[in-house]
């Protein structure tokens, strides 16, 4: 068994060689899915370097806490709350079996309960209709409150441990490693879940 590069499964050389998930060089490089081997194939791409992987957490976190402050300012609490969560779960679903795996990494749920993190990018995005469309809005606070605060609980544990792993808040097809701003993100929507449950 060895590993694959890109989400870290224990895959069979064998099978990998009948499926033809390999990449032959100095060092034979095996995958578990056709995902993987073409994320490693494309892994040169601008998105997927290091430095953008360190200068778009900041850029992101710059453009959450501005909409969160104008969300707040002139009343559209809501609509950015569904903007927000609609574009997070797009991003996650073109690599959703990665999402699962990135997530399991540090995220206390779905590390437990692997449905959670299947699920979880489905939920994102009927929060986002709901909030959208202004339905059943108490109860789409309550679920973000819930799932901010296992994401804070995660994502601050990780933080402290000076674990490095891949946030899997925009998916996998960026390169986004997990810091200070993933905080900061559930922060804000955890508190955006509160004003608007406090409104009722």
């Amino acid at each position: 068994m060895v590993k694959d590069p890109i989400c870290g499964m224990n895959v069979g050389e064998k099978k990998s060689k009948e499926k033809g998930l390999i990449v032959r060089g100095e060092r034979d490089i095996y995958f578990c899915s056709k995902n993987c081997m073409k994320k490693y194939l494309e892994k040169d791409k601008w998105y997927k370097s290091k430095s953008f992987g360190k200068i778009f957490p900041w850029f992101l976190g710059i453009m959450l806490v501005a909409g969160f402050v104008s969300a707040i300012l002139y009343k559209f609490m809501s609509i950015y709350m569904g903007i927000v969560f609609i574009i997070f779960s797009l991003a996650k679903m073109p690599d959703w079996k990665g999402f699962v795996n990135a997530f399991s990494e540090y995220d206390i749920l779905a590390k437990r309960v692997k449905f959670y993190g299947w699920v979880y990018p489905g939920m994102e995005f009927i929060l986002g209709i709901l909030f959208l469309t202004n339905q059943f809005i108490l109860i789409a606070a309550w679920v973000t409150v819930f799932i901010m605060v296992v994401g804070v609980i995660g994502v601050a544990k990780n933080l402290l441990s000076k674990n490095q792993v891949k946030c899997a808040c925009l998916g996998t097809t960026i390169n986004v490693p997990l810091t200070r701003v993933t905080l900061l993100e559930n922060i804000l929507m955890f508190i955006m879940g509160i004003m608007v449950i406090s409104r009722f």
